[in-house]
């Protein structure tokens, strides 16, 4: 059995299964130096120790929500995030010679990539077949003759590698049209060293962190301009794509846009934003070359009509450049030798596996030969392929088998040795298991690769789509820093970057992301609030006292029902279940938390991670207890925890984003929504209240109810240190400029917000909707419910409340009322104009803006 030494046996990896692993042991049976201290590590660990540290590494993935949901047809396919505790080791010799062969096969490949869509002299000189390149799908015609600056086609990409045995690694798939996984790298590394820090306080590791600066720093290089508008352009899917996209963007402080979100203006590319059109000067893209305009690639079915042209004519730079997939064909990497040959002069540094055309049909009869052997792929993870040969397969090899012999032009075969292996530690013990690893690389003046990468343990899936990634049994990777010490580039320091405006779309989400949370706090609220009225225990009187407040909660969350019903219910637990937990009303608890998820996961990039967390543990206590049996006292502890959890998550949100248009908009959502939900609630019971309402009763339990109802009777005692009267109430509720409940506090804080948004330069946005909104405002202090007027209909003088005026009757309260909730909705309607659908603009000014 190996050893560390005489007095060091191996507890953890004494089995037979892991004693032989050749990726840490020789075929002597002798640690491999690289992985001496990794082992001390564990050896010092007990099995409980092992587990618990596994099971801290599940539970902070988890808590990230680093879980992605697949779409293959009209299935979800979960993939989940699982990192493992055994890490992979390079030796300074191992990574010194991966490093070189990655930068030469990077630049090797790009020399490819700008022949083929320019002079074509690799063709013309028979060094590959032409049908080869010719038939690739990812291969634009409509993208020849454009100039790429430097030749760089591919600025960031990513290489497949596999150790078949004592260091020897070989390439398996290329990764330079868009490449995935960065973020899986950062976030391994920062949750493994959490766990178990003890692996890097005895390592000499080279760092990974910085990699995003030198990304920042690349695609800041792309543009002449000091300080360039740089946005990420993403499809906006959810899966992992979307993930690492909102990962990137907000380590970089990038913008992202999806393709409705830009559009084409003489030659120049514009992002739409809350203050109108601005310029875009760098676009990193993380969507297919075929999928960027519809006017190029008219047949792609989406993209920005016109982006190609402004490229063309050097008016936008674009990372990768279009066209960079052509560098992913797996049929080529069995010329790659000639390619790297032919552009560098050069033997190969890194070989790749044995792969096989089936377009050939001498490789196709070893194929068909050999097929128990060999892992049939298609020549891209393209869509267009699956589109041509009718589909993808449904089934496993066997469907695919059928396709490679009805189209073999599209298809390759790998012959890949069994990967070295590495231990993992699954249900309390560690076994062995194959590992592959992807290198990133960055070019430019001073080309980088990332001093590591993304590791993960063998699987017989090759990969969902083409922005995707096997992500069980991911492992970090370390990398001595000493080898790397000398090779670091040298950067200038980068000027302070400008501010740019956030995008339409992504104001609007957080928007209503701040009323569908508003909305979820106001309905746990106000339940509780009736829960507490006990309800199943009241009289006949009592509960017909008390329908008109629960009326006006019915009413104020689309229970129409309830709403509508002339005469109180026995019980109202259905009124209760459906309050918290139906999914399919829109105003319940569980449909508002399910809907604010749904718009902060298009903009994840946006809100801070702290923010996330608090949302997905809301969203999770939700699911879970949807799947149990309701009494009241459950449904009260599921009212009381969101009650609680929202205004965790607002504290949240002040705490941890910046204060800026993101978090301005986001109020904008609360306040309009309080605002709306307090008129909702009156406009039923307030109405409803002065019917019976009469000043000598001893205390107004239905007014009293209302008060706690909006989260003001603590407000109300204060201000007033009497019992409920109507006009205090209502003089509260309306006009209270210091109760966050009231109208006028909600319409306060909605002016501030709106007034910090509508500054730019020498021009001023929304000038007609913060009018409005003042106007709203002023109204307010003369309403006509606590006006002295001469046309009062009752006076009511006692010692204690003094005289009470109410100059109108209940119907005609609730048109004043119902009046004035229609003048809020329209400040609704204007936000939209104003700051997301830009018809304000449009309507001033149809040529928009001055781009000149």
């Amino acid at each position: 059995m190996p050893s560390l030494d005489s007095n060091h046996s191996l507890h953890h990896f004494s089995d037979q299964a892991v004693a032989e692993v050749p990726g840490i042991f020789t075929g002597t049976g002798e640690l491999r130096l690289k992985y001496d201290s990794i082992i001390r590590t564990f050896e010092g660990l007990s099995r409980k120790e092992l587990t618990e540290r596994q099971r801290r590494l599940d539970r902070a993935v988890d808590e990230l929500g680093l879980q992605f949901s697949e779409m293959t047809g009209k299935r979800h396919r979960q993939n989940p995030w699982r990192l493992d505790l055994f890490p992979l080791a390079l030796s300074a010799g191992e990574w010194q010679r991966i490093a070189k062969g990655v930068v030469q096969r990077a630049l090797a490949f790009n020399a490819y990539a700008t022949d083929l869509y320019g002079a074509q002299n690799i063709l013309r000189e028979r060094v590959i077949s032409h049908d080869l390149p010719l038939r690739d799908p990812a291969f634009q015609r409509q993208l020849s003759g454009i100039e790429v600056p430097y030749g760089e086609y591919s600025q960031f990409g990513a290489f497949d590698l596999v150790d078949v045995g004592d260091g020897d690694w070989r390439v398996v798939e290329h990764h330079m049209g868009t490449p995935f996984g960065i973020s899986h790298v950062l976030q391994n590394r920062r949750i493994l060293s959490q766990v178990v820090p003890e692996l890097y306080e005895r390592t000499d590791v080279a760092p990974v962190a910085g990699f995003s600066t030198f990304l920042l720093e690349m695609l800041r290089a792309q543009s002449k301009r000091v300080n360039p508008h740089i946005v990420l352009l993403t499809t906006g899917k959810p899966g992992q794509a979307y993930f690492e996209e909102a990962f990137i963007a907000r380590h970089m402080g990038l913008s992202i846009a999806q393709p409705g979100d830009l559009l084409v203006r003489e030659s120049r590319l514009f992002l739409k934003t809350i203050r109108g059109l601005e310029p875009v000067d760098v676009l990193y893209r993380r969507v297919e070359s075929s999928s960027l305009d519809p006017i190029a690639v008219p047949r792609s079915g989406g993209g920005i009509p016109g982006l190609i042209n402004v490229w063309r004519k050097g008016n936008v730079s674009i990372v990768n450049a279009p066209g960079a997939g052509v560098t992913d064909n797996r049929a080529l990497l069995r010329y790659d030798e000639r390619i790297i040959s032919y552009y560098r002069g050069e033997g190969v540094l890194l070989k790749s596996v044995k792969t096989y055309h089936l377009s050939d049909v001498d490789q196709r009869d070893y194929v068909a030969e050999n097929r128990d052997r060999l892992i049939l792929k298609p020549i891209q993870d393209h869509d267009i392929i699956w589109t041509r040969i009718g589909g993808r397969p449904k089934g496993q090899d066997r469907a695919l088998d059928r396709l490679a012999t009805k189209y073999p032009q599209y298809f390759v075969a790998q012959d890949i040795p069994e990967p070295s292996g590495l231990p993992r530690y699954r249900d309390g013990r560690f076994d062995s298991q194959g590992v592959y690893l992807r290198v990133y690389y960055i070019l430019g003046k001073e080309p980088i690769v990332l001093a590591g990468g993304l590791a993960r343990h063998s699987s017989p899936v090759h990969r969902i789509r083409r922005l995707s990634l096997v992500t069980e049994g991911l492992k970090d990777v370390l990398v001595p820093d000493s080898v790397i010490e000398d090779s670091k580039p040298k950067r200038e320091p980068m000027p302070v970057g400008n501010r740019f405006s956030i995008g339409s779309r992504v104001a609007e989400a957080l928007y209503w992301a701040g009323r569908y949370l508003e909305r979820a706090e106001n309905t746990a609220r106000q339940f509780t609030t009736l829960e507490k009225l006990r309800w199943d225990q009241m009289a006949s009187s009592e509960q017909r006292a008390y329908w008109p407040l629960l009326q006006s909660v019915a009413a104020a969350t689309g229970q129409s029902a309830y709403a509508k019903r002339k005469r109180p219910p026995r019980d109202i637990l259905a009124l209760s279940k459906s309050l918290l937990m139906d999914p399919n009303k829109g105003a319940s608890v569980r449909a508002c938390l399910q809907f604010a998820r749904n718009s902060l996961e298009s903009v994840r990039e946006t809100i801070s991670p702290e923010c996330r967390e608090v949302l997905e543990e809301m969203n999770l206590f939700m699911r879970d207890e949807a799947g149990r049996r309701f009494s009241r006292s459950r449904l009260r502890s599921i009212g009381d925890r969101i009650v609680s959890e929202a205004a965790r998550f607002n504290g949240t949100v002040e705490r941890t984003m910046s204060h800026d248009d993101s978090w301005q908009f986001y109020r904008v959502g609360v306040f309009f929504e309080r605002a709306m939900g307090t008129l909702l609630l009156l406009e039923v019971a307030l109405p409803r209240i002065i019917e019976s309402y009469r000043a000598t009763d001893e205390e107004n339990a239905d007014l009293t109810a209302l008060l706690r109802l909006l989260g003001s009777l603590d407000a109300y005692r204060r201000t007033f240190r009497s019992r409920a009267y109507i006009d205090r109430v209502a003089q509260l509720i309306i006009q209270g400029r210091s109760n966050p409940s009231s109208l006028s506090f909600c319409l306060r804080n909605l002016h501030y917000a709106i007034g910090t948004l509508s500054i730019t330069g020498e021009r001023k946005l929304g000038q007609g909707l913060l009018g409005r909104v003042a106007a709203l405002i002023d109204e307010l202090e003369n309403f006509s419910l606590l006006a002295d007027q001469d046309s009062r209909i009752e006076r009511v003088d006692t010692s204690d409340a003094g005289s009470i005026y109410m100059p109108f009757s209940a119907e005609q309260i609730e048109a004043e009322l119902h009046r004035l909730t229609q003048e809020v909705e329209v400040i609704h309607e204007r936000i939209e104009d104003v700051f997301f659908s830009h018809q304000d603009a449009f309507a001033r000014d149809p040529m928009l803006f001055d781009i000149g």
